[in-house]
Formats: C-alpha cells, structure tokens, sequence
C-alpha cells in the first residue's frame, strides 16, 4: 500500500514508521507537507498490517473536530484517493460510516467519525486511533479517546495525531510531545512512547513546484 499506493514523502515514511514503535504519535508543525494525507494512509497501512497478522473485522477510528471538517479533510479525499478495489466508504446500521476494506483485504474499516462530544465513544474500542487538528481539542479529548484504545488479542493500539502549532489545546500538546514533561497527573505516561514529526513547508516538493501558480494540495 504505501509505495504502490500511497508513494508517501520522507518525512510522512518517518511517521509511518513511528507507528509501530511508539503507543502516541504527532505529525505536526507548518501547514503544507501532506499531515492530513498521512493521516488517512496510515489509517489504511494499518488496517492492512492487522489483516496480514490475521485480524479480521478490526475497528479502526479517524476523528475530526466536527462533521463537516472530517467530510472536508477525510471523507471526500477517501472517496478520491483510495482505490475501489481496495474498499469503499459507506453506512451500515452496526458501524455507521466507515471506509470498510473488502473482505479479500481483512474486513477492517476505518470508523469515521467527530469529536462533538468525545465521552459517547465511552463504550467503544479502537484497533487504532487518528485526530485530525489535535491542539484544537481540550485534554479531555485526548484521555477519552486513550482509554478507547484497545482491542481483543492486539498488544499495540497506536494513537496518531496531525496539528498545526496553536489554538486551544497547544499547551497540553507540547507538555507531552515536545517538553516530554510526564509530572503531575501525567506520571502514569511516563513509561508509553511519545514521538513528534516536526512539519516544514520544505518537506513538500510540490508547494515550491508551484509557487507562483497556485497553492499545491497538501491534504
């Protein structure tokens, strides 16, 4: 998937790659290099490496602020990138909308959803979980889609989360990822792995090809 599929930028192979070797993942900094399309692809190599171990049926979960950022930002990019054969995005009764891969691929599915009120996911769980925009969230966000990581027979449930620098939940965001500082209530994380991917507009070849012409995509 990722090099026939999604042909990923250094920086997003980086971030890729922390998934499996740390439990809290942030690609953040600078709008441009691709934090959202890393995002959604990581959502779906995951999906893939379950299915390859023999897990069938794994719920994964992508989340955004609201509905219309995650139809914006996910859904629709979803619908375009990702290749028919592979899945499709649609609505069951027991899963609502997730991007489901095809049986031949896992059954796996990506839940998509937003984060209007995080504390209805209370009795969920999640194979793997994505934020998108993670600092415009509050802590309490944060510790409620933690505790919903996990599933039967899984040792590894990575969260991962793309940013920009700013907005409500910066301070708390740069207390875990970038200070690594674990004092007070967080003294129970100080043992999980936190790692940061910082983003810079130069990590995206294609905003400087088109400098000029207009802005590139960097979804």
């Amino acid at each position: 998937i990722r090099e026939d599929l999604m042909r990923p930028l250094p920086k997003q192979v980086e971030a890729m790659d922390a998934m499996y070797e740390s439990k809290y993942i942030l690609y953040g900094g600078a709008a441009g290099p691709g934090k959202s399309y890393w995002l959604r692809w990581a959502a779906l190599e995951w999906a893939a490496y379950l299915a390859s171990m023999g897990f069938r049926g794994v719920r994964l979960g992508m989340f955004s602020e609201d509905y219309p950022t995650l139809k914006d930002r996910q859904i629709s990019r979803m619908k375009r990138e990702f290749p028919a054969w592979l899945g499709e995005v649609k609505e069951t009764r027991d899963e609502g909308l997730a991007f489901f891969l095809r049986p031949q691929y896992g059954s796996n599915f990506i839940a998509l959803r937003n984060l209007d009120d995080p504390s209805k996911y209370a009795s969920s769980e999640f194979a793997w979980i994505g934020v998108e925009e993670l600092t415009k969230n509050p802590r309490q966000t944060f510790d409620d889609l933690r505790f919903r990581l996990r599933w039967p027979g899984l040792n590894h449930t990575p969260f991962c989360a793309a940013t920009n620098p700013g907005s409500t939940g910066h301070g708390w965001v740069k207390k875990l990822w970038i200070d690594q500082d674990f004092s007070g209530d967080d003294e129970a994380l100080k043992n999980d792995r936190f790692a940061i991917i910082r983003a810079l507009p130069a990590d995206n070849p294609q905003l400087g090809a088109l400098a000029g012409i207009g802005r590139a995509p960097s979804g």
